[in-house]
């Protein structure tokens, strides 16, 4: 669809998104990021089978310029992603009229929480957000490094037994504050408990460090369908020497699991910066991750 000089936003309409969208959503979603692309390829069938939330379209004379997701992690817990809008409609109020729609929507599901992240760049996103009485929580920085090729690491993957010792672990720890109650999975904040720890471990997505004296080292994971992206979080360890060690052996794992281009979520902290030196991750964008809330009255 061609751009009109003129419309109006009451010919903007809302529904469900639909798999004829793919190839129009797919196009615009294609130009939102540039060369760092969107996942929105990756979750599209996911997305339109989840029937926990909502995955709709805005629509301009039956064509999708707009999209959106609320998606319901646990009963009273939302979040909010995926809101799109084609580039060629942009500046003319869709994307505060998607914000509106999806709101009305997410306060019908009576949530006690109402969660979504968004680029510390992304002015509008966030005056968005605090509009609907949302508040800052939380600000992640992003990390990068290249694989370090090995046959073997000193992590292994947790298992089941491991779930107590590995909550003992982190709730001792000083710093697991900094992350704010969440497991950070890339740019989307789950509530962390042991319900979620057991699911990430039978997942294969929980790798433990033991040592002399036992468990001394947490870190997670996720990693994209083509197994290009590898992402790591929550990152722990008994201290800066082992914590270190870790990250160094994280870039092994990452190649060991096919991973081209590894990733790590941290709380935006000036201790975690000092600690990846000479780990060979790097954070080389003044830009980061805010997570945003809204808690019910």
């Amino acid at each position: 669809m061609k751009k009109k000089k003129y419309f109006e936003i009451k010919d903007v309409k809302f529904r469900k998104a639909k798999s004829s969208d793919k190839a129009t959503v797919f196009d615009f979603c294609h130009k939102t990021f540039g060369r760092w692309g969107d996942y929105i390829p990756e979750v599209w069938d996911q997305w339109l089978k989840d029937k926990k939330g909502m995955f709709f379209v805005a629509e301009l004379h039956g064509t999708a310029i707009g999209l959106g997701k609320i998606t319901e992690h646990r009963p009273g817990e939302l979040w909010l992603e995926g809101l799109r809008v084609d580039p060629t409609f942009r500046g003319h109020g869709i994307g505060r009229a998607i914000q509106d729609f999806t709101w009305v929507k997410a306060l019908s599901f009576k949530p006690k929480f109402i969660r979504y992240a968004t680029g510390s760049y992304n002015k509008i996103s966030i005056h968005l957000g605090k509009s609907k009485g949302m508040k800052i929580i939380g600000n992640f920085d992003e990390m990068w490094c290249k694989v370090l090729k090995a046959e073997e690491t000193k992590l292994v993957p947790a298992r089941p037994g491991d779930l107590p010792d590995i909550m003992t672990f982190l709730k001792k720890d000083s710093r697991y504050k900094l992350w704010k109650g969440f497991y950070l999975e890339g740019w989307k904040a789950l509530t962390f408990d042991q319900a979620l720890l057991l699911r990430l471990i039978k997942g294969k997505r929980v790798y433990v460090y033991f040592d002399r004296q036992g468990l001394s080292g947490v870190i997670m994971l996720i990693q994209s369908k083509d197994k290009k992206y590898v992402t790591f979080s929550n990152a722990v360890a008994r201290d800066i020497k082992t914590l270190k060690l870790i990250l160094k052996e994280a870039r092994k794992l990452a190649g060991m699991l096919g991973g081209q281009k590894p990733e790590m979520v941290f709380p935006r902290n000036p201790w975690y910066k000092k600690v990846i030196k000479g780990t060979g991750w790097r954070h080389d964008l003044p830009i980061w991750m805010v997570l945003l809330e809204w808690r019910s009255k």
